[in-house]
C-alpha cells in the first residue's frame, strides 16, 4: 500500500472471514492484513495539522492535455489452437468471435454425479478438488509461474471448467476448487454458477508481486475481449428465480454463496463497446471476493487513452450483494470496483467492501476508483489514489478521474435508473484523483443520491476538489478532511443543464469539517467552500491556511474560509437564477483565512 504524506498506512488488523472457511480446505487464510487504516490517537488540533503539512511541497494530481490515442484499438481475437473449436457431446464448440461459449456447458457433466464428472484420485477425503489433473498441459508445459506461457497454446478454461463441474456434482455443504501456486491461462472465464462453491489459491499477501511463484496467477487472454475479457464471471442462464432472496423476477436465476479467494490476477484485454469486469458478480446473493491482486497488464505496452474503455476491474450487478474484502485493483481503464444494481427490487442486498486499494485507474472512460450506482452499500478502511482519465481524442477532462463515485444512471433499454441510497463510508482515504476525491452527482432530473453518510475520511491532493456534490439529499458529512487539493476543498453545488426544477443538492450536514491549504492550483484567493445550493448546515470545524517557515512559499491559496454564492440552472436560453437559503454556519473556527462571508451574487 502507498504510505504518501502525514497519514502512516500499515497492515494491521486481522481478516475479519465473511464465515467461517470451511471445514478441509486445501489453502486457509492466515489472517493477512489490507486496507488503509488510521493512525491510532490521530490529533485533529488546529496546530497538530498546520504542522501536518507544512514540510510538504506535493502539487495536487492534475494532467496536462494529453494526445490523441493513434494506436489500432480494434479490439484483438485468439485465434488458431488455443481458440479452436472442441468436439463435446454437443456436437462442436467454438470460442471464436462471436461466440459466449463457457466450458461448463460443454463437458458432459452438468454437476450430474461424481462418477461422471470427477477424475480419480482429484477428490481429497475432506471434499476438496485438486485443479491439477484436470488441466490436460501440453508435454513439456507443466504448471509454471513462467510468464512465458502466455505466448503458448495453453487454455486451463476447459479443464478448471470440468474441476468446478466435479465440485458441484460433490453432496459436502461447500464444495471447493483448490488451485495450487503457478500460472493459469484463461481465454474463456471460468463460470462458477453453483451454491456454496469455493474458488481458492494458495494464502495471498498484499504485498505479492506480479507472478509471484508461491501464488495463484489467472491470466486472461480472451478469445472474444468484447464479450468476455476477464476470469470469473458469475452469471447464471436460464429462467428467472422468482423474487429469489430479493432479486427482482426479471434479471435470471440466483446464485448463491460463491466464494472467490486468494488469487492474482492479470487482465490483458477488454471490451470498447459494453462493459464488463475482470471478476464479474451478477445475480449473486452472499458472495465473497476476497484477497485478490488484480492488475491491469496488456501482453504490450499501452498508452492510458488507447486501453480497452469498458474494462473494470471487480464489479457486482443485477441484484448482487456480499462482501468485496482485502483486493487491490491496479491499472484497469474504466474503474477499479463497480457497484451496480435495479431500482426496483423488492428489496436491494446489502454490499460492504472493505481494506481494499485502488490505484492508477487511467484509461479514456470514467476512469474512477470505486463507483457506486445501487443502494446499502459500506464502504471502509479503504485506500484510492492516483485515478485519472486520458480521453482517447486527448486534451483535458473533467468527465472521470474520480477516487469515489456516487450517482444515479441514465436509465437503459432494460433497467430503470438505478438510484445510490444508504451508502456509508468511513475511514477511508482519497488522494492524487483527477478531478475530486469524492464526487456526488446525476444525469437524471428527479433522481439524485440520497442517505449518504461519510465518517472520517480524508481527502488531499486530488486535482480540482476533495468533495464536490453535484447532486444528493440527506448527506452527511462527519470528522471529514480536505487539505492540498487543486482547487476548493469542499465544493457544494446545483448548477445544472436540466430543468430549474429538477433536484439536485438537498439537505446536507457537514460537521467537524477539517479544510486547510488548498487552492494549491489557484493563482486567486479561494475559499475552502464554496456552497451554491440551500438547506447547508456546517457544525463547528476548522478551516485554515497555515503558516510556513520564513522564505517558503505558503501551501496553497486558501485565504478565504466559506463563501455562499448564487448559481444558474436550466438548460441553455432557459436559465433560471438561484440563491442560497436555509444556510446555517455556526461553531467554525479559523486560522489565516477570512470570516465567512454573506451570500452573494456575482453572476
Amino acid at each position: 500500500m502507498l504510505s504518501t504524506q502525514r497519514l502512516v498506512t500499515t497492515w494491521i488488523g486481522a481478516l475479519l472471514a465473511l464465515v467461517a472457511a470451511p471445514a478441509g480446505a486445501a489453502f486457509a487464510s492466515s489472517g493477512a492484513v489490507w486496507g488503509y487504516h488510521p493512525p491510532a490517537g490521530e490529533s485533529t488540533t488546529l496546530t497538530a495539522l498546520c504542522n501536518l503539512d507544512a514540510p510538504y511541497d506535493e502539487p495536487a494530481y492534475t494532467s496536462s492535455p494529453g494526445t490523441p490515442c493513434t494506436e489500432d484499438t480494434t479490439p484483438s481475437y485468439c485465434e488458431g489452437p488455443a481458440c479452436a473449436c472442441i468436439e463435446t457431446d454437443k456436437g462442436p464448440v467454438c470460442s471464436c468471435p462471436g461466440t459466449k461459449v463457457l466450458y461448463e456447458d460443454h463437458n458432459g457433466c452438468g454437476g450430474t454425479g461424481e462418477a461422471t464428472c470427477c477424475l480419480a484420485g482429484s477428490v481429497s477425503t475432506d471434499g476438496v478438488v485438486d485443479v491439477l489433473p484436470y488441466l490436460g498441459r501440453p508435454p513439456g508445459l507443466p504448471l509454471s509461474a513462467d510468464p512465458a506461457i502466455d505466448g503458448t497454446t495453453v487454455d486451463d478454461s476447459p479443464g478448471i471448467a470440468r474441476a468446478i463441474e466435479c465440485a458441484a456434482s460433490l453432496p459436502t455443504a461447500r464444495r471447493t476448487v483448490a488451485f495450487p501456486a503457478g500460472r493459469y491461462v484463461l481465454r474463456s472465464p471460468l463460470r462458477p454458477q453453483h451454491d456454496r462453491l469455493t474458488l481458492e489459491g494458495p494464502e495471498l499477501s498484499p504485498d505479492a508481486a506480479p507472478g509471484d511463484p508461491g501464488t495463484a496467477t489467472l491470466v486472461a487472454i480472451p478469445c472474444n475481449p468484447e464479450q468476455f475479457p476477464g476470469v470469473i464471471q458469475i452469471h447464471k442462464e436460464g429462467d428467472p428465480d422468482e423474487n429469489a432472496n430479493c432479486q427482482a423476477d426479471t434479471i435470471g436465476p440466483v446464485v448463491s454463496g460463491v466464494w472467490i479467494r486468494n488469487f492474482q490476477v492479470a487482465l490483458t484485454d477488454g471490451p470498447r463497446t459494453r462493459a464488463n469486469s475482470g471478476i464479474q458478480v451478477n445475480n449473486c446473493s452472499d458472495c465473497l471476493v476476497e484477497n485478490i491482486i488484480l492488475r491491469y497488464a496488456p501482453l504490450s505496452p499501452q498508452l492510458p487513452q488507447c486501453k480497452p474503455s469498458n474494462l473494470e476491474g471487480i464489479g457486482f450487478a443485477l441484484g448482487s450483494g456480499g462482501v468485496i474484502r482485502n483486493v487491490i485493483v491496479d491499472g484497469t481503464p474504466k474503474g477499479g470496483i463497480y457497484l451496480a444494481s435495479i431500482s426496483d427490487h423488492n428489496c436491494t442486498p446489502e454490499i460492504l467492501v472493505e481494506n481494499c486499494e485502488v490505484k492508477n485507474i487511467d484509461g479514456p472512460v470514467g476512469a474512477g476508483g470505486i463507483k457506486i450506482i445501487t443502494e446499502n452499500v459500506t464502504v471502509r478502511n479503504c485506500e484510492v489514489h492516483h485515478n485519472m482519465i486520458h480521453p482517447e481524442n486527448g486534451g483535458l477532462s473533467t468527465s472521470g478521474g474520480y477516487g469515489l463515485w456516487i450517482a444515479t444512471q441514465i436509465p437503459g433499454l432494460d433497467y430503470p435508473s438505478p438510484v445510490p441510497s444508504n451508502v456509508v463510508v468511513q475511514d477511508s482515504y482519497f488522494h492524487h484523483n483527477g478531478v475530486a476525491g469524492v464526487g456526488m452527482g446525476s444525469p437524471v432530473e428527479n433522481l439524485r443520491p440520497e442517505n449518504i453518510g461519510l465518517e472520517r475520511v480524508k481527502f488531499a491532493y486530488n486535482g480540482y476538489y476533495g468533495v464536490y456534490i453535484q447532486a444528493g439529499d440527506n448527506v452527511t458529512l462527519r470528522d471529514v478532511w480536505s487539505w492540498g487539493n487543486g482547487s476548493y476543498g469542499m465544493y457544494l453545488t446545483s448548477r445544472a443543464n436540466l430543468a430549474p426544477t429538477s433536484l439536485r443538492v438537498g439537505s446536507v450536514l457537514l460537521e467537524n469539517p477539517l479544510v486547510f491549504n488548498n487552492a494549491l492550483n489557484s493563482a486567486s484567493a479561494l475559499p475552502g467552500l464554496l456552497i451554491e445550493a440551500s438547506d447547508v448546515t456546517i457544525d463547528g470545524g476548522q478551516i485554515a491556511r497555515c503558516d510556513v517557515p520564513p522564505g517558503d512559499d505558503p501551501r496553497g491559496n486558501q485565504s478565504r474560509s466559506i463563501v455562499q454564492r448564487c448559481w444558474k440552472t436550466g438548460p441553455s436560453g432557459g436559465e433560471v437564477v438561484f440563491y442560497p437559503d436555509n444556510v446555517t454556519i455556526s461553531g467554525v473556527s479559523r486560522y489565516g483565512t477570512t470570516a465567512p462571508e454573506a451570500p452573494a451574487c456575482t453572476l
